[in-house]
Order: C-alpha cells, then structure tokens, then sequence
C-alpha cells in the first residue's frame, strides 16, 4: 500500500515541523523570562529560562519522540514492501547474517531474496544470447535446472550448484 508510505511520511513532517515550532516558542519564552530581571550568575540564568519554557521543553521532547516513531513507520513500510534483488551471492550473506543474528531469521529476507527458478532461466537465457555459454550448454543448464532438487537440499545449496556452473569456462 504506497499510501502508508506518504502517511507516515506526513505524520513525520508534521510531527517535525510541530517540535521546531514548540522549540522556539519555548526559547522565546524562555528568553522573555529573562527579560523580567534575573540575579547574577550563569547558573540562576539557565534556571530562569528553563523554569519559564518547561513546558514548552516537555512537548518538543514529545512531539520528538512521535516523530522518530513516523520515521521509523515510514522506513518498516518501506522495506516491506521494497523490491529486493535476488542473486545467489546476497542469499549467502543473508544467510550468514541470519546465522550470526537469529532474530533476522522470523523476516524471511533469505527467501525473499533468493533467485527464483525464473529468475534463474531468464539469467541462462541472457548468457546464452550474450555469447556467454554455448547452446548445448544452454540446454544442459536449463534441462539441470528443470529437474527436481533433492529432498532435503536447500535451496540455497541448489543455487550455488548452478552458480558454479554459470561461470564461463576460458
């Protein structure tokens, strides 16, 4: 839904705009407080314009606090809805990443990432009409990649089976 995305995009502008606004009306306040006559010292200075703009520091502080909340909605909506590519390579250090940070795995993104078998006989079918490999090599590819995949075997290992096949022999 691309909406959502503007939504919270909105909601984070706005909430951005609001805690400026509130900011420097809390700084003005504070600064008309001093103008009222303050006693000597740097540390009954601060005191004066803090106590006259508490409040306005409070709900910059909170308007803050939404906005990072629509920021972080309009990167998750984002990136959910993102077009990722998929190669062989990145579902390898997807995969490792997963490994070393388990709470990565309940997102999936290995699988999202990995090449499809589409993916996999458009990518045959551009090297072999790139000169790349030869038409008896074409079909052998394609024919391997058509069959089954063990049970068992991931998909991933399949995957980087075919990948060492892709590479150009010289």
């Amino acid at each position: 839904m691309g909406s959502r995305h503007w939504l919270y995009f909105g909601g984070f502008v706005v909430s951005v705009i609001l805690a400026v606004a509130t900011a420097l009306l809390g700084l003005l306040e504070g600064l008309a407080a001093l103008s009222g006559g303050v006693p000597a010292g740097e540390g009954f200075v601060l005191a004066t314009v803090l106590g006259a703009a508490a409040e306005w520091v409070v709900l910059t502080l909170v308007l803050g606090v939404v906005a990072i909340l629509f920021l972080a909605g309009t990167v998750v909506s984002v990136l959910r809805t993102a077009s990722l590519p998929r190669d062989d390579r990145l579902v390898s250090l997807v995969e490792w990443l997963e490994r070393q940070y388990p709470l990565l795995r309940k997102f999936d993104v290995s699988g999202k990432v990995e090449p499809t078998t589409e993916d996999r006989k458009r990518q045959l079918k551009e090297q072999y009409v790139d000169g790349e490999i030869s038409e008896a090599e074409f079909e052998r590819r394609l024919a391997q990649l058509m069959d089954d995949r063990p049970e068992g075997a991931s998909r991933s290992e399949s995957g980087s089976k075919l990948e060492r096949n892709d590479r150009p022999r010289r």
